[in-house]
């Protein structure tokens, strides 16, 4: 292993740890992430328990941080993921800042361009690097494959955050949305729905059935979220066709119409 090699992995743990270490500081004491979003009332919000999902990144991302250092890993760590690995990193950690500083505009585009990079990684991955074994599907594949869909996701509420807030009476009650805010909630719903389509359909002859999930979770978190029939049946529309949609594979393979589309979760 050359120096830069070992350099890059030892900046990915470097980060990892830093990644850790600011999130358990932001959140320390009675804060949490859902604290944090309570603060922006949309009507966008997702339900507090979406947020568990990041916890289960950070629990992969760790794994990656370990298995990189494996032989098998190597190439794949080191070309496949890259730079983009600390990149991104970085760049959750300034969302997250710029969220707790209330600078919603700049969060928003902090959240897009964490979704470009981390998009690199799934992609490389992808087409150059395929899971061949359980340990690449795990810690591999998977973080990134959650984290790109996480990422998607979690940018979609960050622009409702930035751009759009609820509409309230004299005593502080939340109105129903207006024709506006309706336009562009289905809009997102759309966006979301259409993007785990997307993942099952067209990444590859795999498809990703992980990240497109991921999109279903957080839409059942949003829909669980709305107290308004105009945003609540559209909501529960678009996490039942993100959550059936990429089963299409299993419900073919189970019918015995398998072909080499059926996906498998990872990689």
């Amino acid at each position: 292993m050359s120096k830069e090699h070992t350099v890059q992995k030892i900046v990915n743990v470097l980060v990892y740890a830093f990644l850790i270490t600011a999130s358990a500081v932001s959140f320390s004491g009675n804060n949490s992430m859902t604290d944090l979003f309570e603060i922006f009332e949309t009507y966008f919000d997702p339900a507090p328990w979406v947020f568990y999902l990041w916890t289960l990144i950070y629990l992969l991302l760790g794994g990656f941080v370990i298995y990189q250092w494996f032989d098998q890993a190597h190439e794949a760590a080191l070309h496949g993921v890259g730079w983009h690995f600390a990149l991104s990193g970085i760049l959750n950690t300034l969302w997250l800042s710029l969220m707790e500083g209330e600078h919603k505009v700049l969060a928003f585009l902090v959240a897009i361009l964490q979704v470009f990079s981390i998009s690199f990684i799934f992609y490389k991955l992808e087409a150059e690097y395929p899971a061949n074994n359980w340990w690449s599907r795990l810690f591999l594949h998977a973080p990134f494959s959650l984290w790109h869909g996480w990422s998607v996701f979690i940018s979609v509420v960050t622009a409702f955050v930035a751009f759009t807030h609820v509409n309230k009476d004299s005593e502080g009650v939340i109105l129903p949305p207006n024709v506006f805010h309706i336009i562009l909630f289905y809009i997102a719903v759309g966006f979301l729905a259409f993007t785990a389509i997307g993942y099952v359909e067209f990444k590859g002859q795999k498809g990703d059935i992980t990240s497109a999930w991921v999109i279903a979770f957080g839409l059942w978190s949003v829909f669980a979220q709305q107290t308004y029939d105009t945003t609540r049946w559209g909501a529960l529309a678009g996490a039942i066709i993100t959550t059936l949609w990429p089963a299409k594979p299993f419900i073919m393979k189970a019918a015995g119409r398998d072909s080499g589309e059926n996906a498998p979760l990872l990689g």
